[in-house]
């Protein structure tokens, strides 16, 4: 697959590509470099775990680390995803787990659609 190509999978799947290689000042190989490691970044069991013991201080960092580093990869809709989670944690802890557990099952299906495209490069190169 061609960058080009690359680049247009990673907009629909929820990445703002012009506004992130933007923030890389032009640099799209570094963009890149960059955004082949958001899967490591998405430790959705750890965030998992941590909700179920009601561990709030691995809950909000692993959950604040997860939106920084989606916001900056302009990765939109998984920010927006994470914001939300950490808007509900802010205001109630974790008196609505329930909510809590959607919220989190809504960023990994965003998440998903960013691994599938990932792993599709990866499997190219």
């Amino acid at each position: 697959m061609e960058q080009h190509v690359f680049l247009q999978k990673l907009q629909k799947a929820g990445i703002n590509t012009d506004q992130a290689i933007g923030r890389f000042m032009g640099n799209t190989s570094l963009f890149l470099q960059f955004v082949r490691r958001l899967p490591q970044a998405l430790r959705f069991e750890d965030i998992r775990r941590a909700l179920e013991a009601q561990d709030d201080e691995t809950f909000y960092m692993l959950v604040h680390t997860l939106k920084g580093t989606a916001a900056n990869l302009s990765a939109e809709n998984l920010a927006e995803c994470t914001q939300a989670i950490l808007v509900e944690y802010r205001a109630s802890g974790f008196k609505h787990q329930k909510k809590l557990e959607g919220l989190l099952q809504q960023a990994e299906t965003e998440s998903e659609k960013l691994s599938q495209t990932l792993r599709e490069w990866d499997a190219e190169h």
